[in-house]
């Protein structure tokens, strides 16, 4: 065991973050003072091997198919060196796990009754089902009239939190098994999206388990909020987040508000980066900054704006969409 885990015993750290290469050095010092590191994957059947070198990363990586290679490759070296280091890593996402199965069954030609039948798998397949058919109808909704747009939103982030949650507690579930008998100082992976994994974990966990739950990149995060929103938030949380963990959690929602993130979360998703940004000496967190800048510029847009906006960028690609909004007299992205 450690000399940090032996400072610090039975600690499970549970960190927020996102597969973007501005987060490594900081999953490198998390990792150092951890003896338990836990993914947030599916299990690989060449992921220890991949640990132990034998087998190449970049073989491993296309086995996975990575969204985010330039990441995923310097996440795998690092791990590599922890593991040499006798770290114990592992890879548990249980619900990513059967949906794995759910898809070797559709390219089995199963029927959907089949795959309901299988042990284990009912509650992940319909949860999967409900939200792919709902972001089916926000995809064409978009195409059409703003209030529809707005509501087809609602409606996917609602079926998007019945299957957090669900994916959740699964983990949790599957994590706390883990543990059992373990002692240690633990580093749990996960999305940001994933607040309440936090919640299940503290009601299941036996009481020698302390849970403390943070944002990985919350020192920067800060530093750049206080910047630019004026308020050091510890992370740009965003309107399609805000709106499903609010209906993962339950609460009254205020319908004005609802609809308002709803709205937001449309004129988001038009600016937000998808490919992979690399820092630099002048922009160390490239993402982290492009969220908060959005974040600032958003909070600025009533529904009616976002209407308007929405309606002359749906079209455009995002580069184009960021000169509408430069246009438009607020934030420069640059």
């Amino acid at each position: 065991m450690s000399n940090v885990a032996q400072r610090d015993l039975n600690v499970v750290q549970l960190a927020f973050s996102a597969h973007r290469l501005e987060t490594i050095p900081f999953y490198e010092k998390a990792w150092e003072a951890s003896d338990f590191i836990i993914l947030e994957e599916p299990p690989h059947p060449l992921f220890k091997r991949m640990l132990a070198g034998e087998v190449k990363t970049e073989v491993y990586l296309k086995s996975v198919e990575s969204s985010f290679p330039a990441f995923s490759l310097a996440s795998c070296k690092l791990l590599q060196q922890f593991y040499s280091k006798g770290k114990q890593i592992e890879q548990i996402d249980p619900y990513l796990e059967k949906l794995i199965k759910i898809y070797q069954l559709i390219e089995e030609k199963k029927t959907p009754q089949d795959i309901k039948q299988t042990p284990g798998l009912t509650e992940v397949y319909e949860a999967e089902h409900l939200a792919s058919g709902r972001l089916i109808s926000y995809y064409q909704a978009v195409l059409g009239e703003f209030d529809q747009a707005v509501a087809a939103v609602k409606e996917f982030a609602k079926a998007d939190a019945k299957r957090i949650a669900l994916r959740d507690k699964m983990r949790a579930q599957s994590v706390t098994e883990y543990l059992d008998n373990k002692d240690g100082h633990v580093f749990i992976e996960t999305g940001y999206i994933h607040l309440f994994l936090s919640y299940y974990l503290c009601q299941i966990l036996p009481r020698k388990w302390r849970v403390r739950a943070h944002f990985l990149l919350v020192t920067p995060a800060r530093k750049l909020a206080k910047e630019i929103l004026g308020r050091p938030l510890p992370y740009p949380l965003v309107p399609g987040d805000m709106l499903t963990l609010w209906y993962i959690g339950k609460r009254k929602i205020n319908r004005k508000w609802e609809d308002l993130f709803a709205a937001r979360a449309l004129i988001y998703n038009k600016l937000i980066s998808t490919e992979e940004l690399h820092p630099t000496d002048n922009v160390p967190y490239p993402h982290l900054t492009e969220e908060f800048k959005i974040k600032v510029m958003l909070r600025q847009f009533d529904y009616n704006e976002c209407a308007r906006l929405f309606n002359i960028i749906k079209w455009l690609p995002r580069e184009k969409a960021w000169e509408v909004l430069k246009r438009y007299g607020h934030v420069n992205p640059n």
